[in-house]
């Protein structure tokens, strides 16, 4: 009798037979970031002992990054990456400045250290001509309507992710490769880490010291995860696959409160354990996009995207391991 049970992979297993039989130099960008150093640990996973060799990280400055399998990269500067002695294939480009460094910067200094990393990646792509280029985007990065330089000082951060999509997939064109644009919207999984930022990594914090969990959103807040090393690996699949596109990251919808509730369990707390103060004028925030396109691709993939739940516990597992 044979099993007509679909095959599922994991996001490594994934990757593991994405990069099979191939020979790519691999470059991360953002190499110590969230999802760059998930990329180095997918990728040090798939690629065993050629990985030292074949993937190279990037940040601001010399460093060294343990990845999940103990072993230790070498991460150079990003302004190395034009001059690299051997051009990468594939370019994984995660680097960009958060969001919350534009109060610590000041809009002008935040607009020009972003320009100037994305110009490095530019050059990086002209020179070396990679034939697949992944680029980390966000939910914020809605189409500029408008003059943009109105735009620019009042939200920098979606208005220069906007332009990094239109720039780096131009480029990548130009020189004859397959770009794929991951627009980010909420996430969890390996690494997930700044509860003073991210909701869940909050919440999964609150729920360790054995609560209260404080819902911040005091009107309807609406969101959708799903795993970092889901993107990482889907959108690596896709370009390697020559899926060429930009696409929404999907999950199911989830109401803050709920989401809330969800860690709770998950940490065997009781449902009052929640705490959220409540007003019924405030308008709903919704940062949803459309997952279609990240689904149909997983489908063709055979990713299994793990639900709400399980992407919980293996946040909270993240977050344990690190203590």
């Amino acid at each position: 009798m044979t099993d007509s049970t679909p095959i599922s992979l994991t996001p490594a297993a994934l990757l593991a037979h994405a990069l099979g039989g191939r020979r790519d130099v691999i470059a991360v960008t953002g190499a110590t970031g969230w999802f760059g150093s998930v990329a180095m640990d997918l990728l040090y996973a798939a690629l065993g002992a050629e990985a030292p060799d074949r993937v190279v990280g990037y940040a601001t400055r010399y460093r060294q990054l343990v990845v999940a399998d103990g072993r230790t990269a070498r991460i150079r500067p990003l302004g190395d990456l034009v001059d690299a002695p051997t051009s990468p294939s594939m370019l994984l480009h995660f680097a960009f400045l958060p969001r919350d460094r534009i109060a610590e910067l000041g809009v002008d200094a935040y607009v020009s250290q972003s320009i100037t990393m994305t110009t490095t990646v530019l050059d990086a792509i002209a020179v070396h001509r990679p034939r697949q280029v992944v680029v980390s985007s966000s939910g914020a990065a809605r189409p500029l309507t408008g003059n943009t330089l109105a735009v620019l000082p009042h939200h920098p951060y979606g208005t220069l992710k906007r332009l990094d999509e239109l720039a780096l997939r131009a480029a990548t064109h130009e020189v004859g490769g397959c770009c794929v644009i991951p627009r980010v919207f909420s996430v969890g999984g390996s690494r997930i880490a700044r509860p003073d930022v991210f909701a869940l990594a909050g919440m999964i914090g609150m729920a360790r010291a054995g609560g209260p969990i404080d819902v911040r959103a005091r009107g309807p807040a609406y969101r959708t995860y799903c795993g970092v090393d889901e993107i990482v690996a889907l959108s690596i699949w896709a370009a390697v696959s020559g899926h060429d596109t930009t696409f929404d990251t999907c999950g199911t919808v989830v109401e803050m409160g709920e989401l809330a509730h969800v860690v709770a369990q998950e940490h065997g707390l009781a449902p009052d354990a929640v705490h959220r103060t409540w007003d019924a004028g405030a308008p709903a925030d919704r940062y949803v996009g459309d997952g279609r396109v990240m689904e149909s691709l997983a489908a063709r993939a055979m990713l299994h995207l793990r639900p709400l739940d399980v992407l919980v516990r293996a946040s909270s597992a993240s977050v344990a391991a690190r203590v």
